[in-house]
């Protein structure tokens, strides 16, 4: 169900938790209970290909926002910066005095974004690039500095020579009435061939920017990989929804080899580690293994990661393919198994941007995993000032929900599901939902359901006593920027006796036969 983001926001705060909790002994004492050896994950840099005079140069942002009396609320600027995860690692800046200001260390030339005011924004190592924001007019953004003019034209070429517009594939589509009607490509023959026919009309137009403007050597490769890694992308996606859906055999319309150019180490749009990612999915389906063989591969990671590692020949997108892997782990909270793997991922990943936004993201599950309460506060209590702050900040009605449920019932461990009632996946785990709720009947556990939209109320699990809440629009804005709910859902929560954040993810589904464990662990 891709909506927008999902849970990650407060992912910016690392530097805080991680400056502000002493992990070291901790970490010790949780290797000698286990009989590991810390020292096993220390990540290898030797190995790191690249000058690193060069790739380690920071990048500075500035800006300056005028007409800020429009939203005097906002009292921060954010950066996303695009990685393997549910969203993009993100920092962010207080305002003060109208200004803003980043450092950050790009490792090549890549896109990030400043939502909402800049969705494509090109960094290279060592550029020094100034912003001027006009809240009276949002698509008012002037640059200067030395990546001024690499802005301004990635800026026109997105809003002039590349309006995104792919064909994808659906099962039904409203027609010009509105009403379900089923979908324009009937078949995958089809589908590719009118995503092919829009590629070159997309490729005509960069040909067009690149006559008209003259744009740098890197940023023409970069809007190139832009164009490309979005087609394959898409390629990918609806090739799998004509096998999955209608089984057709699609195999021979995509071929890893056809994306392999993409992968190199001269620029890094962000839309490369989606692609990655898709492969990844790709390459999985094509072995064509029965629903049992799926889910014990799903289990099996060095099983997965040997299939990724034998799946191109091309060196950067291998490292992409096994980062993504161990990006999962991490992203499901597995920092156990992660290490359990790690000599792996040291030895074979040697691109900077890959490996060390890998460990910077270990660090800092390590953390979250030590102590998940400085999380879970940082979470719960976005609305409200940090230390020393005086600045008035309005409830946030999504997260003021999130709290009151947590405070229902003192001494309980909470289960929360968010899902909507249209989502097919959310309604696939409600019987399993059911019956988790049955099994821990008379235990202190509270399952209850966030629903986005205005479902019925008559839903069968209210019956089995979950609890269920149909989230105003108010409720469903305040809770998007702090859970990112939209990259999928149905999304998950596990909150222990103690009212702190414990789990979250997409791991935590009730078919998962790990899930129930992992709630019994906090009663």
């Amino acid at each position: 169900m891709n909506l927008k983001y999902l849970f990650g926001r407060f992912f910016h705060l690392g530097l805080v938790i991680i400056a502000t909790i002493s992990i070291v002994p901790s970490c010790q004492q949780r290797s000698e209970q286990n009989g590991m050896d810390e020292s096993a994950f220390v990540f290898e840099t030797a190995n790191i290909k690249g000058n690193e005079a060069e790739y380690s140069r920071p990048a500075v942002i500035t800006g300056h926002i005028s007409h800020r009396e429009v939203y005097p609320r906002t009292t921060e600027i954010s950066i996303m910066i695009p990685f393997y995860d549910r969203v993009s690692e993100k920092q962010s800046s207080t305002i003060y005095e109208d200004a803003f200001a980043f450092s950050l260390v790009p490792y090549a030339p890549r896109t990030i974004s400043m939502p909402p005011y800049i969705d494509h924004l090109m960094v290279c190592p060592g550029d020094s690039i100034h912003v001027e924001l006009d809240f009276a007019d949002l698509g008012k953004v002037v640059y200067s500095g030395k990546g001024a003019e690499n802005n301004e034209n990635l800026n026109d070429f997105f809003v002039r020579y590349y309006l995104k517009d792919w064909p994808g594939f659906s099962e039904w589509e409203l027609n010009s009435e509105g009403k379900p009607a089923l979908r324009k490509y009937e078949h995958a023959d089809i589908f590719v061939e009118a995503i092919k026919q829009r590629l070159e009309s997309h490729l005509a137009r960069l040909d067009e920017f690149i006559e008209e403007k003259r744009p740098s050597p890197v940023l023409i490769a970069l809007c190139r990989k832009e164009i490309e890694a979005d087609y394959y992308s898409a390629l990918i996606q609806g090739l799998l929804g004509y096998k999955d859906f209608q089984g057709e055999d699609v195999l021979a319309c995509f071929q890893v080899k056809d994306a392999e150019p993409l992968f190199n180490e001269d620029c890094m749009s962000g839309n490369l580690f989606e692609l990655s990612a898709n492969i990844a999915t790709w390459v999985l389906s094509s072995l064509n293994l029965d629903r049992k063989e799926e889910l014990r591969l799903a289990n099996d990671y060095p099983a997965r990661l040997h299939f990724l590692e034998e799946a191109t020949g091309n060196d950067m997108l291998r490292q992409m393919l096994i980062t993504h892997l161990y990006n999962q782990l991490l992203e499901a909270n597995e920092v156990e198994r992660f290490e359990k793997l790690f000599a792996s991922f040291n030895e074979n990943v040697t691109y900077p941007l890959l490996k060390l936004s890998t460990r910077d993201r270990y660090v800092l599950k390590k953390a979250w995993q030590e102590n998940p309460k400085a999380l879970s506060n940082a979470i719960l209590n976005a609305d409200k000032p940090r230390d020393a702050q005086t600045i008035d900040l309005k409830e946030n009605e999504g997260l003021k929900l999130l709290r009151s449920v947590i405070v229902q019932k003192e001494g309980n461990v909470v289960y929360v599901t968010i899902g909507a009632t249209w989502c097919p996946a959310s309604q696939q785990e409600l019987p399993f939902q059911q019956s988790l709720a049955a099994d821990e009947k008379g235990k202190p556990l509270r399952v209850v359901n966030f629903w986005l939209d205005d479902g019925a109320d008559d839903l069968e699990s209210i019956a089995l006593g979950i609890e269920n809440y149909h989230l105003t629009d108010a409720q469903r804005a305040g809770l998007d920027p702090i859970l990112h709910l939209g990259r999928g859902i149905p999304f998950y929560i596990l909150i222990d006796k103690e009212g702190v954040i414990v789990d979250f993810g997409e791991h935590l589904r009730p078919s998962i036969p790990e899930t129930k464990g992992k709630i019994d662990d906090y009663f």
